[in-house]
């Protein structure tokens, strides 16, 4: 997870992202060619939408809406609040709260030296309680932190810090009425006071994973994967339960019904009704998760990557879900009403993540790593996207990378041979790994190799042949595709080489267009000289004829570059244009794309993030941040990261004139 951020360096990374926000909340410039209709667009002018969050994001530095990037735990309060906990948030929101479909507008913050203990303030943890209006966190450092709710339930309320106390590092924690019950990494069990969070007592439990507290004060441990009952001093006392598959959340609501969320193949909440024999009352969601029904497509009661569950005092039942820990995971809270109706959905599928588009959809179709879209460019900004998919079975394909966001950011999606062939890269590049989709209807796709080697220039084209534009000795690479295996994997021709052009003294990245056997490379020349890593290079050039063994350069030209004199980040080609989005602000104005002519490599617009988002966007900080797509309709589609809350930027643009 911080693996891959820390080669921005995360302190850096967050002030950096405050100083752009003040920027533009300061100058408050809108694009002049901004639409405000998403449909019919005039020549020139262009729109901004998103895939991938439930709300837009904007706002300043610690306020706005956006559903965080990952869940850890939750805890459901009387009112029907959800509060959560999680390690890690681009934008801060460690510590969410969700109700009625919205979420809290200001982040929690600590203040003082405990700020610096952890990420998002101080919040960021694995462990979390609610008791009227006190929220209590352990956040990362074992800080148990208290904060004062001015007026639960309403989210947007003032939430005070009130102090902490070192506890140590927590899994786990419960409250009810005065108590306050720990779960420690080290086993321990902690009792304290909710009021000044002064230990009361403490006994050791090696692998206990979970608590919830009854109205009789006592105990529902989870403990390697069963439900253990005890007292406060740790005797065990009867009702355990062991028949379950793989526990990883318990909650208890204000009648005595246990909650137990079972992440194993049965993918469901379980209800049992406490008592020295617990019986199990029901089970909620559809047997098997994303398995029932046509596998991989979404349902409300198709759950997966289960973390915790929980209801309020009129019945309503809450559920979030996450794979992982791993913020690139798809992160869903649901409620259902007491009849197992869907209430609402709020939903993140977006981290350090770059979506594209289906090739045969005409834009109306959007993968992510996990996650299949559908998209509607004609509605209202961010009312267009809906999930339709998960990709990941982790129950089936418990060693798939993508549960722990093993190089899975940017995403390509190839039809070879008939079939789905879905492409993944990390952050830094080196390689793609590559997933098969099984047969339809299934919409789960598994992990069937990769090909991998030094560098960022990777890139796929549109025949599902790999490039690798940094090998050794000055060396372009193209993994040609053979054929799929009788296993299901694909089979790539050994690599052709490539002499990379004299003018390059690096290649930096190589996108090649199968249709008109063009090149584009990005690198380095003996005048424009690399300022960081991972850029595409000062210099961009066109080459026909690229496979012909005399490839002829039909233009390059320098690239444009940010506030900090940096070049591109990435670029994509689509129909008669490039597509190019930066590190950083341009002229106050962030992760601003800059479209070239194919033709002759002259700038023929500018965009940026719109009043919809916000103005607010990012770093641009992967290997293939941008996606484009041509339409029938003549108009593109652009899809662009958005790592700081949780999103994709779309941007739907017409060209002010026909191409050259």
């Amino acid at each position: 997870m911080k693996n891959r951020r820390s080669i921005l360096g995360l302190a850096s990374v967050f002030l950096a992202n405050a100083t752009v926000l003040a920027g533009s909340k300061k100058k408050r410039i809108a694009a002049p060619a901004e639409s405000e209709s998403e449909a019919a667009l005039p020549p020139g002018r262009y729109s901004t939408s998103w895939v991938g969050n439930t709300f837009d994001g904007s706002g300043t530095n610690g306020f706005g809406r956006w559903v965080q990037d990952e869940i850890m735990a939750l805890t459901v309060t009387a009112g029907g609040a959800v509060v959560t906990a999680s390690a890690w948030d681009e934008a801060g929101r460690c510590t969410g709260l969700y109700r009625d479909g919205d979420v809290n507008r200001r982040c929690l913050m600590t203040n003082g030296a405990v700020q610096s203990h952890a990420w998002a303030w101080g919040t960021a943890g694995n462990a979390v309680a609610v008791a009227k209006n006190n929220i209590f966190i352990v956040n990362t450092k074992g800080d148990l932190l208290h904060f004062l709710w001015a007026a639960p339930p309403d989210i947007n309320s003032q939430i005070t810090f009130h102090g902490y106390v070192h506890v140590g590092v927590a899994v786990a924690m419960a409250a009810q009425r005065d108590l306050l019950v720990l779960v420690l990494r080290n086993g321990e069990i902690q009792i304290r006071s909710q009021h000044d969070m002064a230990l009361l007592n403490k006994f050791s439990l090696p692998g206990a994973a979970g608590v919830a507290i009854d109205s009789k004060a006592t105990l529902w441990m989870l403990v390697h994967g069963k439900i253990m009952h005890c007292d406060q001093v740790g005797t065990v006392l009867p009702g355990s339960i062991d028949n379950l598959e793989n526990p990883v959340a318990v909650s208890i609501d204000k009648g005595d019904r246990m909650l137990v969320c079972d992440n194993g193949k049965r993918q469901q909440v379980l209800s049992y009704r406490l008592s020295a024999h617990p019986q199990l009352q029901y089970e909620f969601g559809q047997r098997g998760g994303l398995r029932a029904g046509t596998p991989g497509q979404m349902a409300p009661d198709k759950f997966f990557g289960l973390r915790g569950a929980g209801a309020d005092d009129a019945g309503n039942l809450y559920v979030g879900m996450c794979f992982g820990p791993n913020p690139n995971s798809p992160t869903v809270i649901r409620s259902f009403d007491p009849a197992g109706k869907l209430r609402w959905e709020v939903s993140k599928y977006a981290w350090v993540t770059a979506f594209c588009f289906d090739p045969k959809s005409d834009g109306t179709v959007i993968y992510g790593p996990e996650e299949i879209f559908s998209f509607k460019p004609s509605q209202p900004p961010g009312k267009g996207w809906k999930a339709r998919a998960i990709t990941l079975d982790a129950i089936r394909y418990p060693n798939d990378p993508r549960i722990k966001g093993t190089n899975a950011c940017s995403t390509d999606l190839r039809y070879v041979k008939g079939r789905r062939l879905l492409y993944l890269m990390g952050q830094l590049a080196g390689g793609f790994e590559l997933y098969a989709f099984e047969p339809a209807p299934s919409e789960i796709a598994r992990h069937v190799g990769r090909v991998v080697g030094g560098g960022f220039a990777w890139s796929v084209d549109a025949n599902g042949g790999i490039w690798r534009g940094q090998g050794p000795r000055r060396t372009i690479w193209h993994y040609e595709f053979k054929k799929w295996s009788a296993t299901g994997a694909p089979v790539f021709k050994p690599p052709v080489h490539y002499a990379a052009p004299d003018i390059f003294t690096e290649v930096a990245r190589a996108h090649y267009v199968s249709e008109t056997d063009t090149m584009y490379l990005g690198g380095y020349t003996r005048l424009t000289k690399k300022k960081s890593w991972g850029l595409v290079g000062g210099v961009l050039a066109r080459y026909d004829g690229w496979t012909g063994g005399s490839p002829k350069l039909r233009w390059n030209v320098d690239l444009p570059l940010d506030g900090h004199g940096f070049p591109p980040k990435a670029f994509d080609v689509a129909g008669d244009y490039i597509f190019t989005v930066p590190v950083y602000p341009t002229n106050g104005k962030n992760a601003m794309v800059t479209v070239l002519n194919i033709a002759d490599g002259a700038k023929a617009d500018t965009f940026w993030p719109g009043a919809a988002v916000g103005h607010n966007s990012g770093w641009i900080d992967m290997i293939h941040a941008i996606h484009a797509c041509q339409r029938s309709n003549g108009e593109y589609l652009v899809l662009v990261e958005e790592d700081w809350r949780g999103k994709n930027i779309v941007y739907q643009w017409r060209p002010a004139t026909p191409p050259k």
